[in-house]
């Protein structure tokens, strides 16, 4: 993960929020790798991270179901990230696709939402591809490389859907 981000560092910045010196270094993510399995047991997240099959130990790209709310709510968030070298070949989509079938098949949650820079023609694709649906815009939303930037909204909600 830390040779991912380093990797990426200068590619995910526009789109990303700043962050720390050490979310670049090996320690730091031993540590958020541990934290992530307690979010998983906990059913608090869902961070999942993909490569090719020929070339395992590389990571290429994350797929994070955060947020998860239970309840009456039955949601989450998408945020996902790949490797600037594999833009435009289909692996987000692949592995999206695939960890959406997870999150709504075996956690049986109703609804995703994703939400993405208005600028960021690529995830727009992607999302379009997987079938979310624009709900609207926010204004100042997340603090994106040194501003607040707006983010269309977007969600996808699971017609499989069992009650509890």
């Amino acid at each position: 993960m830390a040779d991912f981000f380093r990797r990426n560092r200068d590619h995910l910045k526009a789109t990303e929020p700043q962050r720390p010196d050490d979310f670049y270094t090996d320690e730091y993510w031993t540590e958020r790798v541990e934290a992530a399995r307690a979010e998983f047991a906990s059913e608090t997240s869902v961070r999942l991270y993909f490569g090719l099959r020929s070339d395992p130990s590389r990571v290429l790209g994350t797929v994070n179901f955060t947020q998860i709310f239970r309840g009456s709510f039955q949601a989450c968030y998408l945020g996902y990230a790949a490797d600037g070298q594999v833009l435009n070949q289909g692996y987000a989509t692949e592995a999206i696709k695939a960890a959406i079938e997870y999150v709504f098949d075996e956690m049986n949650l109703h609804r995703i939402m994703a939400n993405y820079l208005p600028e960021n023609h690529a995830s727009a694709r992607v999302l379009a591809k997987l079938g979310f649906s624009i709900e609207g815009t926010a204004k100042n939303y997340l603090f994106i490389n040194g501003s607040w930037r707006d983010h269309v909204l977007t969600s996808l909600t699971n017609d499989h859907w069992r009650g509890s």
